[in-house]
């Protein structure tokens, strides 16, 4: 085989890979795509423990509307065990409760939690990180407890809005999410008045992990996703206040995260900056001194992905012959 043929068989092979990363990231917008065309009006989730004098004051706290809200759902423990894959046990108390709506495209991911006092563990900024994990890139969801709660089985009733309105929410982008969710909401807890910390940094030094992730490719190796995590939460100011294990939590999450389809969902990145952005602007004076811009990728050169060295290969090759 002639140089040249090689060469064309190595770009078409290339062309061939990048069409199934495209199909891969077409797939996993239609969790975005089911909630612009099937959400005319809000969806609630109202956790199955909830006696009837608190799922009215849930609703109500949801902002809901007798007149013309109509889609009312109730997550059980079948449902619960289904959609998390665990067994079911019906001593499970569901509490947490959630609505979702639609917002226009140009519009940002949303979480508000009305309830602050009853979610005991979970921040609005946490419960946005993994919904971008999810494949969410616009709406607004709202969540509420009449009781005090961890607040993590609210993501579950956002699984199964999206799931019984047709969404193909893939067990990949669950367990990413789940792992997320359980990951932050650990490290805030245990971390909570220990100096040095701030939840904050901690939620904006995750949108950069996951943004390097994403840059980075699917080649990344478990030592270069190390390195990603260390440097930016080093850049935060986080290094020193967290533990071992802590830091191991979020290295597991990022390296699956960088072997999944979610990274090459084209609103990926654009809704995480947005999403840092916010978190910036609410609280300017914490992150007064440190590098906004800071890109964890510039340590990790040889953590290139495929696609990307193999593209510069051929480019550097064809430069060399026809120069």
């Amino acid at each position: 085989m002639t140089l040249r043929k090689l060469l064309t068989c190595g770009a078409l092979f290339v062309i061939s890979l990048m069409s199934l990363t495209l199909v891969a990231a077409d797939s996993s917008s239609s969790v975005q795509k089911v909630i612009d065309e099937t959400y005319v009006q809000p969806d609630y989730v109202m956790g199955y423990s909830l006696s009837e004098e608190q799922r009215s004051q849930t609703l109500n706290l949801l902002g809901y509307n007798a007149d013309t809200d109509t889609n009312v759902k109730t997550l059980d423990t079948s449902s619960y065990a289904k959609i998390m894959n665990v067994a079911d046990d019906s001593s499970l108390q569901l509490y947490s409760s959630v609505k979702i709506q639609k917002l226009g495209d140009k519009e940002t991911l949303d979480v508000k939690i009305v309830t602050p006092q009853n979610i005991t563990k979970v921040t609005q900024d946490m419960y946005r990180n993994a919904a971008v994990t999810l494949g969410i890139e616009h709406a607004k969801i709202t969540v509420a407890a009449p009781i005090a709660v961890t607040g993590e089985s609210a993501l579950a009733g956002i699984y199964y809005s999206l799931e019984e309105n047709g969404a193909s929410v893939s067990e990949e982008s669950k367990n990413l999410a789940q792992e997320e969710l359980g990951a932050l909401s650990d490290i805030n807890e245990q971390n909570q008045g220990k100096k040095g910390y701030d939840a904050n940094k901690l939620n904006v030094a995750l949108t950069d992990i996951k943004s390097a992730v994403a840059d980075a490719g699917d080649s990344l190796t478990k030592d270069q996703v190390q390195k990603i995590v260390e440097d930016t939460l080093d850049n935060y100011g986080l290094k020193s206040s967290m533990t071992e294990n802590q830091i191991t939590l979020i290295v597991n999450f990022a390296f699956n995260l960088s072997k999944s389809k979610v990274i090459h969902n084209d609103g990926f990145k654009s809704t995480l900056n947005s999403l840092k952005d916010s978190i910036v602007a609410k609280a300017k004076s914490t992150f007064k001194g440190f590098d906004l811009n800071f890109d964890a990728n510039k340590a990790i050169e040889s953590g290139k992905g495929f696609f990307a060295r193999i593209w510069q290969w051929l480019v550097d090759t064809f430069n060399g012959l026809f120069s």
